[in-house]
């Protein structure tokens, strides 16, 4: 029988779910690393405050990681931070939330951290040749978290809030695996139609019933016998299972995040193949089309609108600046030429797109889906972001003008190579940022972070003046607003992943000051923010150069 769909409240609760879990995919790995170097030694220390510098000289720590990780903490409430010195001194206490979850959480997060080489490849262990390797340490974790991971519930109610959390973060790191290894290989979408009987399934029958079990004891899933069956609150589950996508991609990146902050910061991230070793790039793909749906609708709507215009007020093309394998240009070909006048008349105005991309292996995809796809007119091209001046240049050799086509970018910005500001002096900006960033490990202070962004875009200024760039942009959230709405935002599970992998999340508040200074004006009409509230991580914007 077919299950009811979920309440609005029952659809809350699964989100909050969710959102605890990515954030202890990102929080047990970061404080078994700070606990194992006696980082919380230190914050239970004599002194209520306990400084970044005097952190950083008793563990040997990489500064830029480890102000990643102590505003990890920040943003997840068991941490205080205090700034002083125009932002040149940062110091820590914990707060009475971060001495319960310290006192209890390290070793229990250490369980499931042993697990992560494991859960890593979890696909491969449960459809693979073999599941000798994953089952008996995945068969105690299970028990462990239908158990509650002995976390007791009767200690008080502020007790029991952060015993509730740490349960959830333990749930997290087994339930995220779990739910990705289902969903890509269609399990998922086969029990969104009804029950299924397990013996159907082409998998290891034992591992299976393991995750199974697990999922039975988080509500999500009804067993009888050899028949499973998703729940209401299930249901909604599997249909937003995509969002354990990225951050699970990561788990070969925490699987040595304390390297990254105690020892070799530059350890590779490509292997001789030019493969990446600290994320699984196909599975963070998929993760992110899945999550991307919704703000491809707003970018659609714009879209239309420019190729509504009179012909001689339309861009002869779309140029994607980190095309990846083309799955956004494919989509924007066909909104044109379904959609839009201009698609009624592309034999006489054909759109010319142009994909453009640091990575090889990207291009070479990317040229075969386009060309899989019959889309005509199409240029595959290198491309740096940090280089629009070269990308002008490489469409002048294909008789292409810069200016004549609508540039566009799909969380693009915040991932670009980094270059320190020439000739910037650190401390001649006012920083508003609340955010940390690391380069190989060095800090990045905020002050040159916005210095930086507002080069980056001031480089695009010239060239997108005629008609214009469309960006898709993630941001993070100030960590007071989001230790206030963990059940609200996955922002603590973003900051993680990016903050880590050399990424550069700012406010959007801020990422729109930086545009406007750099001459690119946004579009009111055009703006949009998601959810629509303080705690926007997501965020389209369609700019024109001018004030």
């Amino acid at each position: 029988m077919m299950s009811r769909s979920p309440a609005d409240g029952e659809r809350a609760t699964v989100r909050a779910l969710v959102f605890s879990h990515l954030a202890g995919i990102v929080l047990a790995p970061v404080v078994k690393a700070l606990w194992d170097r006696k980082v919380f030694d230190l914050l239970n220390g004599p002194s209520q405050w306990t400084g970044l510098d005097e952190i950083v000289e008793h563990t040997h720590g990489n500064r830029g990681y480890l102000r990643v990780a102590l505003r990890l903490l920040t943003s997840f409430g068991w941490l205080e931070e205090h700034v002083s010195d125009g932002g040149t001194h940062r110091s820590y206490a914990l707060t009475r939330a971060g001495v319960l979850g310290s006192s209890v959480a390290p070793p229990l997060y250490e369980e499931v951290v042993e697990f992560v080489p494991k859960a890593i490849f979890l696909e491969d262990f449960l459809f693979g040749t073999s599941d000798e390797i994953v089952l008996p340490s995945l068969q105690e974790l299970v028990a462990r978290a239908k158990s509650g991971w002995g976390l007791a519930s009767d200690h008080g109610p502020e007790s029991a809030k952060v015993h509730d959390q740490i349960r959830r973060h333990l749930d997290g790191m087994l339930i995220g695996p779990a739910m990705v290894a289902l969903a890509r290989a269609g399990i998922l979408d086969r029990l969104g139609r009804g029950p299924v009987a397990m013996s159907s399934i082409a998998a290891h029958q034992a591992t299976l019933g393991c995750i199974f079990d697990l999922l039975a004891a988080q509500g999500w899933v009804a067993r009888e016998h050899d028949t499973v069956r998703l729940t209401a609150c299930g249901q909604y589950a599997a249909q937003i299972s995509t969002s354990y996508g990225v951050t699970v991609s990561y788990l070969p990146m925490f699987n040595v995040v304390s390297t990254l902050l105690f020892g070799n910061p530059r350890i590779p991230r490509l292997d001789e193949s030019g493969v990446e070793l600290l994320v699984n790039r196909g599975m963070n793909v998929w993760g992110s089309g899945g999550a991307h749906q919704t703000y491809f609708k707003k970018v659609d709507e714009i879209v239309v609108e420019i190729f509504n215009r009179p012909l001689n007020q339309q861009p002869q093309g779309i140029c994607d600046m980190g095309c990846g394998d083309g799955s956004f240009l494919e989509h924007l070909y066909f909104v044109v030429k379904n959609h839009t006048a201009r698609g009624t008349v592309l034999d006489k105005y054909p759109l010319i797109l142009v994909g453009a991309d640091f990575n090889k292996v990207a291009r070479r995809v990317a040229k075969q889906k386009l060309r899989k796809a019959g889309i005509p007119n199409f240029h595959v091209i290198g491309g740096d972001i940090n280089r629009p001046a070269q990308l002008a240049s490489d469409l002048e050799e294909l008789g292409l003008d810069v200016h004549d086509l609508l540039h566009v970018r799909s969380f693009l910005d915040h991932n670009r190579p980094y270059i320190a500001p020439a000739n910037y002096v650190r401390g001649s900006r006012e920083a508003r940022s609340t955010g940390a960033w690391a380069h190989f490990g060095a800090e990045i202070t905020a002050d040159e972070l916005e210095e930086n962004l507002l080069r980056h875009l001031r480089r695009w200024a010239p060239y997108v003046g005629r008609f214009g760039l469309l960006v898709l942009e993630l941001h993070t959230l100030p960590p007071v607003v989001a230790a206030t709405n963990l059940e609200r935002t996955p922002a603590v599970a973003y900051d993680g992943t990016h903050g880590f992998s050399d990424q550069y999340l700012v406010e959007l508040p801020i990422f729109l000051d930086c545009a406007r200074e750099a001459g690119l004006r946004a579009d009111p009409r055009h703006q949009c923010k998601f959810p629509p509230s303080e705690l926007a991580t997501v965020s389209v914007n369609f700019f024109a150069a001018g004030s």
